[in-house]
């Protein structure tokens, strides 16, 4: 099985896609291949999130805020998977170029900032990768996964 690319997009790819980006190149290295966008990226990573990281001990050296137009460039990687951490980025996905299965993963945020909500997001993160990723190495494939994808979405949490 080829390697799958899979994008995680937020509103503005500072907190929640980073963190997503990060736990599925620590869970899912070497089948899976990260990356995420924002909608509306501002251009900075939260120094929070990155120190949250860090401090649990998951990769941030190459976490940096992309804009999602990155990713629908013609030398953009192209992506098997897109999931969506927020009700806005679930929108700005029509006509995706190499026709990617899109998830939607709304990960409810409170407002709140700080450690115990960085907490919260992350475990409810680290919980949802490790399921679509959880599949034995030979059973992989993209039809299993976007099944699995799709379990992962609100309605059934």
């Amino acid at each position: 099985m080829s390697l799958l690319n899979v994008l995680f997009v937020c509103d503005e790819n500072c907190t929640l896609s980073l963190m997503a980006e990060s736990i599925l190149a620590s869970v899912g290295a070497p089948r899976f291949r990260a990356y995420s966008a924002g909608i509306a990226c501002k251009g900075t990573a939260n120094a929070d999130v990155l120190d949250f990281l860090a401090g649990h001990h998951l990769p941030v050296a190459n976490l940096r805020a992309k804009p999602l137009e990155e990713f629908r460039s013609a030398t953009a990687p192209r992506m098997d998977f897109i999931i969506t951490l927020c009700d806005a980025a679930a929108h700005e996905l029509a006509d995706w170029p190499g026709e990617p299965f899109v998830a939607h993963w709304n990960i409810r945020t409170d407002g709140a900032e700080g450690d115990e909500s960085h907490r919260d997001r992350f475990w409810t993160l680290m919980r949802r990768i490790k399921i679509f990723t959880s599949l034995p190495h030979g059973e992989i494939n993209k039809r299993t996964l976007q099944r699995r994808a799709l379990t992962l979405q609100p309605s059934y949490l």
